[in-house]
């Protein structure tokens, strides 16, 4: 037993303050896609979303193209096939919430 106390007070303190000093997610992390207002609304990102969770709604002549992070696999397709890098994965992986509205993002498309 004291040998464990005794190793614990050498090596210190190893974990780090998180969530009180957020943690930096690594170069190339995949992260959270967002969708900037460079969007076409062309589908190309649908196509190629493998579990399906970008679609178009259409009223009134107005588009609008969503993303719900609650199926995303982060796994940056959607970044990939955009030709106008309207898409694009952040280091942002904090996405807790009470509600799956709260996890979808959209985008409207302009008259």
């Amino acid at each position: 037993m004291l040998e464990i106390l005794r190793k614990t007070i050498k090596a210190g303190c190893q974990t780090t303050k998180y969530p009180a000093v957020p943690d930096i997610a690594p170069e190339g992390f995949r992260g959270k896609p967002e969708i900037s207002d460079k969007c076409t609304f062309c589908g190309d990102c649908i196509k190629v979303c493998p579990p399906g969770v970008i679609w178009f709604t259409e009223k009134s002549g107005e588009k609008t193209l969503s993303l719900s992070y609650c199926g995303c696999i982060f796994c940056g397709r959607c970044e990939e096939a955009c030709g106008y890098g309207a898409i694009k994965l952040t280091q942002e992986y904090e996405l807790a919430s009470k509600t799956k509205e709260d996890l979808i993002t959209s985008i409207r498309s302009k008259l």
